[in-house]
């Protein structure tokens, strides 16, 4: 059992987190987007096509910034926006052919990356990893 306080840890995570993320990002494979960008295509790879405010919702941003952005990776060629199927006054966004290739490989990069680090590791550290992966995947999933 850990004797760090409970808030000590909290903090440790999230800095842990955010420390690692930044440094995933900043090493990404396309240079010519922005990470904001990056992350709206990922995140229609891993979710699917959706609608501005449901992308916000998942990306916990305003709704004009997901437009603006949006609009940037319409104009790229990476996404393309639809009819609402039930509701005439929304689009849905949804990932090009090009738009999936480059967050594929944007999440490739990225596993990489992580993984020249993880082959640093001892087994014991490797399997620790792996159960605070699971444990955080519990939290993360509560959390939202």
């Amino acid at each position: 059992m850990s004797d760090l306080p409970d808030s000590r840890l909290a903090r440790d995570l999230s800095v842990s987190a955010m420390r690692l993320n930044r440094r995933l990002r900043l090493r990404h494979s396309s240079d010519r987007l922005p990470v904001a960008h990056l992350s709206i295509l990922t995140t229609l790879l891993r979710e699917g096509p959706m609608t501005t405010g449901e992308l916000a919702a998942r990306e916990r941003i305003k709704p004009p910034s997901v437009s603006r952005s949006s609009h940037a990776l319409v104009e790229s060629g990476l996404i393309c926006r639809e009819p609402h199927p039930t509701d005439g006054r929304q689009v849905v966004l949804r990932l090009t052919d090009a738009g999936t290739a480059t967050a594929r490989q944007e999440v490739a990069a990225r596993e990489i990356a992580l993984a020249e680090q993880l082959d640093e590791l001892t087994p014991q550290q490797r399997e620790t990893l792996a159960a605070a992966a699971r444990i955080l995947t519990e939290i993360v999933e509560r959390v939202d």
